[in-house]
């Protein structure tokens, strides 16, 4: 085995071992075995040949030639251990096996610009500096550090004498320094193998051919060098053990989220139980508001926020029982609910309410201070208002109804410099609160039913309107009073629309990006003639799930190729009478598939589960809660921090009361906080932490494993910066 060494100067960019190859072909052309960039370099210049174990060497008839030890070959020449050959500007160095011994040094750069490079040290003198000569004497350098202008023209040049070698400082401006310390210009200072040498901003190890040691320089005294490898071994390890507790801690979050190792089971809270402003009478009632639940105080505590029918407005600190604030007369004296959610961008939750006199009202959620008040004018109390943010700034707007018709858009409504107010029109009379979906550009669209069968799609941003006639569609009265459900149940990932109607009642899916009736579904038998007001759908993967006055639940598929619709199963509520409320939903027993709760007009909590297997649905658990009828949507969330969820309602008394479950969640977790499970109505509830836990798990993951490349590629740069070595 051979070597040999591609040099500029005393610069070695490469070594080419030479195994057992019978030709060996350089030049500037790309196909060659060994490539030289170099305009005095032919396409195809020489040609080494392996005969008898030994190397020759031939030049092909080129015009600048190629020379050995300085000498023009003209024929085919023998190679001898340690001949140079002359290429254009560049040198080749041919070595025997084992022939460079221990006496060879070397400069190997381990940091700066030049980390990774190798350099000759002469048994004489080798020059270092930027330029190929130095400005006093012409002097040529052997060493060309070239385009770093921290490095002088001639800036040192290193010596042997007696047996030892020396570095000099040739009079630079930057200067030279060995292990740390520096020496005074024209200068010498004893070397030897393992030194550090520091010219300009970059450090140089002398070694000896024995001893090719890259590692990171070690002997210097600059503080960031000393401490840059024990910092890096530090961050490494910090990177590390934070995976660890992130991976550790998301990972014991969705255990706890995923966990169900026992029947679901109900029972009364007796210490908690409000019973706000009493009703006069039972004779007249009918759906009353839903409370709110959440963190208002920003404590980590959830609080429960509640609008009675009579006209008041309460908070309790749940993990207290104390009052937020003085209860806050807003005359409702109607259905709709108080929303939660931060309107103004201050970092504390508010409280929009509607009333009876067309008011809007914002308030404070902590404080219970009024933030806002509007006139909207019409009989706006029973249409709980819509929140988002319509506009894609980052601030959320306001939408509400009149029975009359009138849909007010206000936008940036809690910040009164931005404030703006638009109102659109639509054909009422309006009984059913606004709903929020998406089209397939990601738009938001406020969808508005009217209790004539007419859906209006407006454009949350521009208001631009579409609407569809159930009537023309189906041929059928479609007398909406309840919110529609929202969904994606074509499986396009672009969500639809459920309607259900109050005397008959029919059930009609809306594809929000066709603007057509997929299916229309009635259902038996029909519910009592007085009925004022009905349940809303729920739609759950992909499917609809419908609370009938008449005290039976329905699961339809939603997909489906029937115009009619299709029944997948349906449940009798022995004795629950009439089901006023809409229902909720939650996957209690964690099966990926929500179990719907109900509450019943006799009084009863009831959790509706849907047996994928058997395709049908049945009682997963129930529970007598209230004397009177359960007339709000219950509302699901770990209401005391205990790491259980809780089910919370109001009956036809306005009294609040809470149902202790034994289903594990995260502490203060509220999966249905408020009326159709958010502010924008979209039946989604608050955004579920299963996915922030996720996300938690696999960002550490991937955060992690991008470190890991990193160190990985950081090593891989170093050793591609050094010089390649290829077999031949």
């Amino acid at each position: 085995m051979s070597l040999l060494l591609l040099k500029k100067k005393e610069e070695i960019l490469s070594e080419y071992v030479l195994k057992r190859k019978e030709k060996i072909f350089i030049g500037k052309k790309k196909t060659n075995d060994i490539v030289i960039n170099d305009s005095l370099v032919s396409d195809n210049h020489c040609t080494l040949i392996l005969k008898n174990d030994k190397y020759y060497i031939k030049d092909q008839n080129t015009i600048s030639g190629t020379k050995i030890n300085g000498k023009i070959i003209v024929e085919q020449e023998l190679l001898y251990n340690g001949d140079t050959i002359s290429i254009g500007t560049y040198t080749l160095e041919y070595w025997q096996k084992n022939s460079i011994s221990d006496n060879k040094y070397y400069l190997l750069g381990v940091y700066g610009k030049f980390e990774g490079k190798k350099y000759f040290v002469k048994n004489g003198d080798t020059f270092i500096g930027r330029e190929l000569f130095t400005p006093k004497g012409g002097i040529e350098n052997d060493i060309i550090l070239e385009n770093d202008n921290t490095v002088s023209k001639g800036h040192a040049v290193i010596s042997f004498k007696d047996g030892k070698f020396f570095v000099e400082d040739t009079g630079s401006t930057g200067g030279v320094a060995v292990n740390g310390l520096k020496i005074g210009q024209f200068e010498s200072f004893a070397i030897q193998s393992g030194d550090e040498i520091s010219i300009g901003r970059s450090i140089f190890r002398f070694v000896n051919s024995s001893n090719e040691d890259y590692s990171f320089p070690q002997k210097q005294q600059i503080f960031l060098l000393r401490i840059i490898k024990p910092l890096s071994l530090a961050i490494t390890i910090l990177v590390t053990c934070a995976f660890l507790f992130f991976a550790f801690i998301s990972n014991q979050k969705l255990s706890v989220m995923k966990s169900y190792d026992e029947k679901l089971t109900l029972e009364l809270n007796t210490a908690f139980k409000k019973a706000m402003v009493l009703k006069s009478s039972l004779e007249d009632y009918h759906r009353t508001p839903t409370p709110a639940i959440g963190d208002i105080l920003n404590n980590g505590n959830n609080a429960l926020i509640a609008l009675t029918g009579s006209g008041f407005l309460y908070g309790w600190d749940l993990s207290t029982g104390k009052e937020l604030w003085n209860h806050i007369e807003v005359l409702n004296l109607d259905i709709g609910s108080p929303m939660i959610a931060d309107v103004n961008n201050d970092g504390v939750k508010d409280i929009i309410v509607v009333s009876a006199t067309s008011m809007l009202y914002i308030y404070d959620g902590q404080t219970g201070n009024l933030i806002r008040k509007e006139v909207i004018g019409g009989e706006i109390a029973g249409l709980t208002p819509l929140i988002a943010d319509l506009t894609g700034n980052g601030k959320m707007d306001v939408v509400v109804c009149s029975q009359e018709g009138t849909v007010s858009f206000l936008y940036n409504v809690g910040h009164d410099k931005e404030y703006e107010k638009i109102i659109e029109y639509v054909e009422g009379p309006l009984y059913a609160t606004p709903v929020l979906c998406n089209n397939k550009n990601g738009v938001p669209i406020v969808v508005v039913a009217n209790n004539r069968g007419k859906i209006y799609f407006i454009n949350g941003k521009s208001r631009e309107k579409k609407m569809l006639d159930l009537l023309e569609k189906t041929g059928k009265e479609h007398f909406i009073v309840a919110a529609p459900a929202v969904g994606d149940i074509t499986k396009n990932a672009i969500s639809d629309i459920v309607v259900q109607t109050s005397h008959p009642q029919y059930v009609s899916a809306i594809d929000v990006t066709n603007l057509n009736v997929l299916w229309t579904f009635l259902v038996e038998p029909a519910p009592p003639l007085n009925l004022e007001y009905t349940a809303s759908p729920l739609i759950s993967n992909g499917d609809v799930f419908v609370v009938s006055a008449n005290g039976s639940v329905y699961n339809l598929k939603g997909k489906t190729n029937y115009p009619s619709g299709e029944l997948l199963s349906k449940l009798d509520i022995p004795d629950a009478k009439r089901i006023i409320s809409s229902p909720s939903k939650y996957d209690f027993d964690k099966d990926g598939y929500d179990e719907f709760v109900v509450g019943t007009e006799d009084g009863r909590i009831v959790v509706v589960k849907n047996n994928i297997k058997r395709q049908e649905l049945e009682i997963l658990a129930e529970i007598k809660a209230s004397n009177t009828p359960i007339t709000s949507s219950p509302l699901i969330a770990d209401a005391f921090g205990s790491g259980k969820l809780n089910i919370i309602f109001a009956n036809a008394t306005n009294a609040l009361q809470i149902i202790n479950t034994n289903s594990k969640s995260l502490k203060n977790f509220c999966p249905w906080p408020m009326y159709l499970a958010d502010p924008s109505h979209t039946g989604q509830g608050t955004p579920q932490s299963k996915i922030k836990y996720y996300l938690m798990f696999y960002s550490s993951v991937l955060i992690f494993v991008c470190f890991v490349f990193f160190k990985i590629f950081i090593l891989i740069r170093k050793k591609l910066k050094r010089v390649k070595v290829k077999f031949l």
